[in-house]
């Protein structure tokens, strides 16, 4: 065998070594979201073949996702469109799912104070206020509430003389107390005080108590309670007589509490950053990836080079042999 055709063969393997994919893993997804959540629980019934990693807020779980811990968030929709907007490291919405509605939520049982809310609420949605409000938090956005109101719903306020239990309470003191969880923006957070609570739900909470002051023809101050969100998972109304606090109605949370009709309708939504995988929906994120796989420190096996390098070698004293 002539040198020539030594190097002829030597190319040609280290072409075919150099065209031979690089090995692929698959990998599940992984996802963060905030326990609790409705988000929380999708995942937890929807995407089984996720890794899901609970934080305490919704902020922690966008930070993880900055750092590259976790692929996706999953959260309230209108949520993650703040922190995408705020934000200059690339987020991203990938997608949405799952509509759903929020509701103020009262103790079982506190059945005036739930009228009360619910006659005010349709007082602020049928004048016009209702659309104000919004439009002071989402701009431009299409107004778009479902209508969950039936036979049960209040029309009228209890009379102020036979009223009882938390409604009882608030006429009495003059003071509407919502407990809230203020680091939920553009629902609720923080004014730069970091005293007043201003977003949404603030806004709404404010009008409600201007309407139940004017019904009863008192003064009823509006205070914001700051509870973390499982605080207000408990149910037990801890110091605040109802929750308005971005909580989307649930069969599951009906049990433990009573919710007013819908004051807010959302979707639930998928924040990337620029690093996530490229997926078509929330589907997909019960699937897999394919990523490179890591060059391990310490691999047992020979490398390409070393076997070409072996094979060059051996084809070189084959051909002297042959010499």
């Amino acid at each position: 065998m002539k040198f020539s055709q030594i190097l002829t063969v030597v190319i040609g393997v280290c072409v075919l070594a150099s065209a031979m994919p690089a090995s692929a893993a698959t990998m599940n997804y992984k996802l963060g979201v905030q326990s609790g959540t409705t988000s929380d629980v999708y995942a937890a019934d929807s995407l089984a073949n996720a890794e899901v990693s609970g934080f305490d807020t919704i902020d922690l779980a966008i930070e993880a996702l900055k750092q590259g811990d976790v692929d996706f968030v999953l959260g309230d929709l209108p949520t993650l469109k703040f922190y995408q907007a705020a934000d200059s490291d690339g987020l991203s919405i990938a997608g949405s799912f799952s509509e759903e509605d929020f509701g103020i939520a009262v103790a079982s049982g506190e059945s005036d104070l739930l009228a009360a809310i619910n006659v005010a609420l349709t007082e602020i949605v049928d004048s016009g206020e209702y659309d104000t409000i919004f439009a002071a938090t989402f701009g431009d956005e299409i107004v778009v509430l479902t209508d969950d109101t039936d036979a049960d719903t209040a029309t009228a306020y209890p009379d102020a003389a036979n009223a009882s239990g938390a409604l009882a309470a608030v006429l009495e003191a003059g003071n509407l107390n919502f407990g809230t969880d203020p680091f939920y923006p553009p629902f609720e957070s923080y004014a730069s005080d970091n005293v007043t609570v201003e977003g949404f739900d603030a806004d709404i909470g404010n009008a409600i108590g201007a309407k139940i002051a004017a019904a009863y023809n008192q003064n009823v101050s509006v205070t914001f309670v700051e509870k973390s969100w499982d605080e207000i998972l408990t149910f037990q109304y801890d110091g605040y007589d109802a929750t308005l606090s971005a909580m989307t109605k649930t069969a599951q949370r009906a049990e433990n509490t009573d919710f007013s009709r819908a004051y807010y309708s959302s979707k639930q939504g998928i924040l990337a950053s620029a690093d996530s995988p490229t997926i078509s929906g929330v589907a997909d994120l019960n699937g897999t990836y394919d990523v490179a796989d890591p060059v391990e420190e310490e691999d047992d096996s020979p490398s390409v080079t070393l076997v070409v390098s072996a094979l060059t070698v051996g084809l070189i004293a084959v051909a002297r042999r042959k010499h």
